[in-house]
């Protein structure tokens, strides 16, 4: 079951298509969160727009990152 998670840097998350995803940053317009910066295990990288991140149909991934040989 997917949850609404609110992004916290350092997590692994995992979307509906089982991909593995890492919150990398939090980006700020004024002090509000505007945009999530996430990194998959392919090291690729994307940019989401905080008020899409709900949509992103995410749930919590308890694994460390050191199994994937990610840092």
């Amino acid at each position: 079951m997917f949850m609404n998670h609110q992004p916290v840097v350092g997590n692994w998350y995992m979307n509906k298509t089982g991909k593995l995803l890492k919150v990398k940053m939090l980006m700020y317009a004024d002090t509000r969160p505007s945009s999530v910066v996430i990194e998959y295990l392919d090291g690729s990288r994307q940019i989401v727009d905080y008020t899409s991140w709900s949509c992103l149909e995410l749930h919590r991934h308890a694994q460390e990152a050191a199994q994937f040989g990610v840092h």
